[in-house]
């Protein structure tokens, strides 16, 4: 941001726009924790009911895993 923005924006809400970028960003995280740690969930209460094999539970783990740290790279990268 530019200093008359970021001016601006320190008028219009009295915080510095790096620290509500900060909160905004500590929010997705979490959120995408939150939804990872569901889906693993769900998916081990399938697997412990004979839904789901351990390879389509390894699948699901690992597919996951791997969109939690692409997601995590695109958004603070």
């Amino acid at each position: 941001m530019t200093e008359v923005q970021e001016t601006a924006f320190r008028a219009g809400s009295s915080a510095k726009s790096a620290d509500v970028n900060l909160v905004f960003l500590s929010l997705l995280c979490a959120g995408l924790f939150v939804w990872a740690a569901w889906v693993c969930l769900r998916a081990y209460r399938a697997f412990a009911h004979g839904a789901i094999s351990l390879k389509q539970l390894g699948g699901i783990v690992s597919r996951t895993t791997l969109l939690l740290l692409v997601s995590f790279w695109l958004v603070l990268g």
